[in-house]
């Protein structure tokens, strides 16, 4: 799932690259398109009434990141609905950009995560969030911000009870702040489902390719 900056560097191009697995689709979600892919996946999966919830429950969730986060500016997402003999496992990975700000308005991808959520999304039992630290340096990201845990989106419908983990980083010289987020409707495994999205927000990596003239 990679992303190229379009940056004023004559010599260097900065790209963004995130691995998701093989069996995972990545979205269009240009335009009308996340609404083109819920009516898809009803068509195809939404035979039965709890099918049908879940999906609007995913979709749902996409909704609800893309508008939580101020001035989101979406880059790129994929995302899982698989079918097993107990139940559904679906999820979201998503990247955004925000500009980087001058002065005060710089935003710190250490501070991004805390405005992901309002107090009401952990105000019921079972829910949680943590504010933690990683280290990245591995992957060139360095130190990176994260929130995780199991939160409440209240819509006008129903709650909708997520599995979620958003981590911020940044990239030296580039005027941008990354924020990849992962959320799942499968709260009942939560633990499960936090050891993946750690796993694949960990193979994220900003790398420098040259510009060949003419290209």
């Amino acid at each position: 799932m990679a992303y190229l900056f379009d940056e004023d560097v004559p010599k260097t191009n900065i790209m963004f690259d995130i691995d998701v697995p093989e069996t995972w689709t990545q979205y269009d979600l240009s335009g009308d398109a996340i609404a083109r892919l819920r009516a898809q996946a009803l068509e195809q999966h939404g035979n039965r009434p709890e099918e049908t919830e879940a999906l609007n429950e995913l979709f749902t969730d996409m909704a609800n990141v893309t508008s939580e986060v101020t001035g989101a500016g979406m880059l790129a997402a994929a995302g899982a609905f698989e079918e097993y003999d107990d139940g559904f496992f679906m999820a979201t990975v998503c990247v955004f950009a925000f500009p980087a700000g001058k002065g005060e308005q710089t935003m710190d991808p250490l501070r991004m995560v805390e405005y992901v959520y309002s107090d009401s999304a952990t105000a019921r039992e079972g829910t949680w969030l943590r504010k933690t630290a990683i280290d990245l340096t591995e992957q060139g990201l360095g130190v990176c911000g994260r929130i995780h845990g199991v939160a409440d989106y209240d819509t006008d419908e129903a709650i909708v009870r997520s599995v979620v983990m958003h981590t911020a980083f940044e990239y030296p010289d580039l005027n941008k702040r990354i924020l990849v987020s992962c959320t799942s409707p499968n709260s009942q495994e939560a633990e499960e489902v936090l050891d993946l999205f750690d796993a694949i927000t960990g193979t994220a990596r900003f790398w420098e390719r040259e510009v060949v003239p003419g290209t």
